[in-house]
């Protein structure tokens, strides 16, 4: 059950006040996100503030895989991407960008990094995945599905080819988008991407789309915190609250249970496509940029306990991946967890504009 916001805060110790940018911590600074407005959203987060306008694209979903057992209805393959256009700040762009977001995450964390990119003339694309944010919730989601999507929004915007920047999931995403479009992605910056191991391997039994829904179904304000807090190193309210009320005040939507399939959807799409087998072989000119202190994978919970601690070291993966691939570097950042565009945003920046430049 998602118990009630505000109690759930003020009982761990949490004050309302910095998530509203009040000086929490070490920063003075606006969170990464605004504050929900209420107490309630819905599961399109309608009425919620992203930092420029809106915009929506009609686009087919037909999510179909050999491990998804479960056949998504007529109303399904018709879906609304939701995504963001920014124009640069000059007259001629350098290129455009293609923000693509993680898991826990939606479009309008990226922020500060659309504002560093538009200050240094790239457009600026970001889409909210269908399955996220403002976009459609269906219940089956396959990577295919996602870059399907993701290819009709560069034709309806005219796009030939972008810069690809994938955070988490997103990384999985964007991957899969090399892949599968290769002429379309220019370069590929992959931030602490999920599925460079298989996270099927030592599961302590069989789990899938039940297992994750009622996970999502039950979970609590603490809980949810506990696991957005376990992104990063630095605790900062500022940093996590904003998503811990994000969530739980969809979790009062009374359409909230779409939510849970579509999350527990995205959920089986990270454990049954993982980008094992193909990264190493991506053409794209790459950029690994990765928090060395993440610990961070799918299925902790079904791990067997004395497998655990093997699990989930992204920066390792990455920084060996990126040595066997034709066109790939590795920036590590210390001190810093799944989330480096949050957590520090000049080292990331750094990296990502020097690549890109």
């Amino acid at each position: 059950m998602i118990v009630d916001r505000r109690h759930a805060l003020v009982a761990a110790g949490l004050l309302v006040s910095a998530c509203r940018g009040t000086p929490a911590g070490p920063r003075d600074a606006e969170p990464p996100i605004p504050w929900p407005s209420g107490d309630a959203l819905g599961i399109g987060l309608e009425g919620y503030p992203y930092p420029p306008p809106v915009h929506y694209l009609d686009v087919t979903h037909v999510a179909q895989a050999a491990w998804i057992d479960r056949q998504a209805p007529e109303w399904e393959r018709r879906a609304r991407l939701a995504y963001m256009d920014i124009a640069p700040e000059r007259a001629q762009p350098r290129g455009t960008v293609l923000l693509v977001h993680g898991k826990n995450f939606f479009g309008a964390y990226w922020k500060d990094v659309i504002a560093a990119l538009r200050r240094e003339g790239y457009r600026i694309i970001v889409p909210d995945l269908v399955g996220w944010g403002k976009s459609t919730k269906p219940s089956t989601l396959t990577a295919e599905s996602l870059v399907t999507h993701l290819r009709s929004l560069l034709d309806a915007l005219t796009v030939n080819s972008v810069a690809v920047v994938g955070h988490s999931t997103g990384g999985l995403v964007a991957m899969q988008m090399a892949r599968a479009l290769p002429e379309r992605v220019a370069a590929l910056v992959l931030e602490n991407p999920m599925g460079l191991e298989d996270y099927r391997h030592n599961l302590i039994r069989q789990v899938g789309h039940d297992d994750w829904a009622a996970d999502e179904r039950s979970s609590t304000a603490d809980q949810i915190r506990q696991y957005i807090a376990h992104y990063f190193v630095n605790k900062d309210p500022r940093l996590i609250d904003p998503f811990v009320a994000v969530r739980t005040a969809s979790g009062r939507s009374p359409e909230f249970e779409r939510w849970v399939q579509s999350s527990a959807a995205a959920t089986d799409m990270l454990l049954n496509e993982p980008a094992v087998d193909f990264v190493a072989s991506l053409s794209a000119r790459t950029l690994f940029v990765c928090g060395r202190s993440d610990r961070t994978y799918v299925g902790a919970k079904y791990t067997a306990p004395n497998e655990q601690s093997a699990k989930g070291n992204i920066a390792a993966l990455a920084q060996a991946v990126a040595a066997r691939m034709p066109a790939a570097r590795f920036v590590g950042v210390p001190d810093t967890g799944h989330v480096p565009h949050l957590e520090t945003p000049a080292a990331f920046m750094s990296a990502v504009l020097d690549f890109l430049h």
